[in-house]
Formats: C-alpha cells, sequence, structure tokens
C-alpha cells in the first residue's frame, strides 16, 4: 500500500542519511507500507466561530498486484452525508483517478486533476492532500534543519515543477518540516500562489503498527479563514485480505 493520505503512512528508514531535498522527498514517499488497511476514520470540522461537525467514515485501502495503491473511504453519518463514498486509483501512467459517489443524486462524480485542489467533503483537506504527491510534480530544496516539538527535523522547501501543478491544486509552494531520525513528516505548512501563508498541517499522533509508523492524529488549519479540519484514525486493521470489489465504480455506487 505505497499510496494513501499525504503524510499519514510513515516508516522508519535505516541508511546513509540523505544530502539533498530531493534525496530526503525520494525516500520519504517511497516507503515500505502495509498491503491492506482498514480503519475508523473520524473527521472533525471547526469554524470561526466554534461551530463544530463531525463526520464518521470506514476507510479502506489496498495495493493490487501490480502495486498500484486503491483507497475508499465511505461516509457513515450524520444521516445528511450517509452513504457518501470517495474512491481514489493509482495508475500506471501516474495520474490518479479520483470518484465521488453522492447518494443524493444517485451518482457518481469523476474528478479531473483541474479539481484536485477541490475541498474534499467541506473540509480543510484537499483531494489532491488526501493523495500521495508525485516526486516528480515538484521541485525540492533543504533549506536546514529546525526543531520542532523537540524533533530535529530537515526543513525542505517544495516548489511546483510547472504552472499546471500550480494551477491544479491551489498551492505556490509548501514547506515541510521531516523528522530526521525515522523521516516522519511532523509539520508541513502550504502556502497560496500569491504566496501568502494559507494552511498548516500538524501530526499530533503517530502509531507503529508492525513496525510501519503511522500518522493517526492530522490537524489542518485553514490560517486564512480560522477553520480547522482533524482526521483521526482508529481501530486500525493492516495486513487482513480486502475483497477487490470494494476498490471499483461499481461497488462505490451500489456498496455491494
Amino acid at each position: 500500500m505505497r499510496r494513501i493520505i499525504t503524510a499519514l503512512l510513515l516508516t522508519a528508514w535505516v541508511g546513509a542519511q540523505p544530502s539533498t531535498g530531493y534525496d530526503i522527498m525520494r525516500q520519504a514517499l517511497n516507503k515500505k507500507s502495509w498491503e491492506t488497511m482498514q480503519s475508523d476514520l473520524t473527521l472533525t470540522m471547526e469554524n470561526d466561530r466554534g461551530e463544530v461537525r463531525v463526520r464518521k467514515i470506514a476507510f479502506y485501502s489496498a495495493d493490487d498486484e501490480n502495486g498500484l495503491n486503491r483507497m475508499l473511504m465511505r461516509f457513515q453519518s450524520p444521516a445528511d452525508v450517509k452513504g457518501t463514498g470517495f474512491l481514489t486509483l493509482e495508475t500506471a501512467s501516474g495520474d490518479d483517478e479520483r470518484y465521488l459517489y453522492l447518494p443524493a443524486l444517485r451518482r457518481v462524480k469523476k474528478i479531473a486533476a483541474s479539481g484536485s485542489g477541490g475541498n474534499f467533503m467541506s473540509s480543510d483537506f484537499t483531494y489532491y492532500d488526501i493523495g500521495k504527491p508525485k516526486l516528480e510534480d515538484w521541485t525540492y530544496t533543504l533549506l536546514g534543519e529546525e526543531t520542532i516539538d523537540g524533533k530535529t527535523c530537515y526543513k525542505i522547501e517544495s516548489l511546483p515543477a510547472d504552472d499546471q501543478i500550480r494551477k491544479d491544486t491551489g498551492y505556490g509552494k509548501i514547506i515541510r518540516w521531516i523528522e530526521k531520525e525515522r523521516l516522519n513528516t511532523v509539520r508541513s505548512d502550504y502556502y497560496d500562489v500569491s504566496g501568502s501563508l494559507w494552511k498548516r498541517l500538524e501530526i499530533r499522533e503517530t502509531l507503529t503498527i508492525n513496525g510501519i509508523d503511522f500518522a493517526s492524529d492530522l490537524v489542518m488549519h485553514d490560517l486564512q479563514i480560522n477553520h480547522t479540519s482533524r482526521m483521526v484514525f482508529s481501530a486500525v486493521k493492516v495486513d487482513q485480505p480486502l475483497p477487490g470489489a470494494f476498490f471499483t465504480v461499481r461497488y462505490l455506487q451500489r456498496g455491494r
């Protein structure tokens, strides 16, 4: 399971220390993970007035026989979003296929790459944020080292490789703090295309399951509108068989 929500699957790395921003990101993004994962996921959103909305989600992820990842989210509650589903399929070409099922309309909507900067279910996470970034879509500069929450981190600047990436994602640059010891992401700052700080992702808790690190508590702050979204994974099960039919548009729409 090599592709999943950005910064979620993070594993220990042993070997020579990387020397460039590209090397660090390559090793951080291409690390061993589980073949399958299923979990309960709670998405909590809070606006600038302190109003809170909570979404309960069933989460599934698995690699196919070619090592390409498939991810399914199915909303369980509240009633107004129950049955809503989101499916992501990694392809050999490198262009993810994303599908959103809206039960009220009884139809599946395919999300184009140009829509990857849209907000996922009104949260502060975009469709791009919940998919592993492609290494070649960005250029990387190692800015130095800083200590975050008591952890010595590499500080890396990522710039869009071309105008299309900038347009699709809505990001002008991303600054990441990656823990030096285990290459786990600790914090990421996202800047809009005008260069203003837009959002901050914080990893509040990391679990280790079967020797693999997993960011189980993530908070995304929209600093421009004072809105926050938090994803918390619980009841995590790994390396258990999942039916391939889970990860099809047919199952997304029909639930069977």
